[in-house]
């Protein structure tokens, strides 16, 4: 059963902008996760996942991904206090 699951997933395609969105997502979180481990932090509760939507957002619209990741930080550095 668990082969015929896998194959069907492969099968179905995903919209392309959901499908990268969602792998950009994936690597932000790894990052963010990563960055405040490295850092000896706990992020509050949500901190991630709305730092990543403005990363995906930035970069979406044009920006580089050193430009979308400075901004993303100092949003979220503003708005949780760090």
């Amino acid at each position: 059963m668990r082969p015929l699951l896998v194959a069907l997933f492969l099968w179905v395609p995903l919209p392309a902008a959901a499908s990268d969105n969602s792998v950009i997502t994936g690597f932000c979180l790894a990052a963010f996760k990563a960055a405040m481990a490295q850092a000896g932090k706990v992020p509050p509760p949500g901190m991630g996942e709305e730092t990543c939507r403005c990363f995906l957002r930035e970069v979406e619209q044009g920006q580089g991904i050193d430009v979308a990741q400075e901004t993303c930080k100092a949003e979220a550095a503003a708005k949780y206090n760090l």
